[in-house]
């Protein structure tokens, strides 16, 4: 079994009306709640997070790409 490291993040989930523009952090019900609400997820990973990560994901270089 491969030992994976643990990279901390918070993510953010937001709901946005793409008619009117208004944002909200809380999921809109009722008269909010239509066919123009759509929900956005943002994932922030710290910069220590992001060098770990990188060091675990392998990129394709020009000499082996698919």
């Amino acid at each position: 079994m491969v030992d994976l490291p643990k990279i901390n993040c918070t993510t953010v989930y937001t709901w946005r009306n793409t008619r009117t523009g208004e944002t909200f952090t809380k999921k809109p019900s009722g008269a909010q709640l239509g066919g123009d609400i759509v929900q956005d997820c943002t994932v922030q990973v710290s910069p220590k997070g992001m060098n770990v990560f990188s060091k675990q994901v392998k990129t394709p270089t020009d000499d082996n790409k698919a």
